[in-house]
């Protein structure tokens, strides 16, 4: 009967864990990237005015002079095409913080007494984290350990 218990304890242990561990978790990274394709076009005007002078000297000494003009223009069209690519990045802080619960047997006598207690893990530097426990017996220890 008191195996039942321990076992039962142990299972609703572990739903509660896995349960905080989903509501505590942080929200997902979302990356967002974008590609813009710039397209500029400027067009350059080029106004030419050409102007004919015609003179004309006539045998009984008249002089006529006559002057026309006319307008050329060149238009060109030069076309500037960019890509330009945006990236953002959203994060949440993740504190690091882990808290567990200890149940502790005798394992060469399992119905012998029990001790709980409890064990707290912090995030250090990267994946190595440092951590301190303490169990119904008044005994403390401490961990060091890697994440993966």
């Amino acid at each position: 009967m008191e195996n039942k218990k321990v076992i039962i304890g142990a299972l609703v242990l572990i739903a509660l864990s896995f349960g905080a561990g989903y509501f505590a978790t942080p929200n997902k990274i979302k990356i967002e990237t974008k590609e813009v394709i710039k397209t500029v076009t400027v067009k350059e005007e080029a106004k030419v005015k050409i102007v004919y002078k015609t003179k004309i000297v006539r045998v009984d000494g008249t002089v006529e002079e006559t002057e026309s003009s006319r307008e050329e223009s060149n238009t060109r069209e030069k076309t500037d095409t960019s890509i330009v690519k945006e990236s953002s990045k959203t994060t949440t802080k993740d504190i690091g913080l882990t808290l567990s619960a200890l149940a502790i047997v005798d394992s060469s006598d399992i119905k012998g007494d029990r001790e709980y207690g409890i064990h707290v893990t912090k995030r250090v530097f990267s994946n190595i984290t440092v951590g301190a426990m303490a169990t119904t017996d008044k005994k403390l220890g401490i961990s060091l350990g890697l994440t993966f």
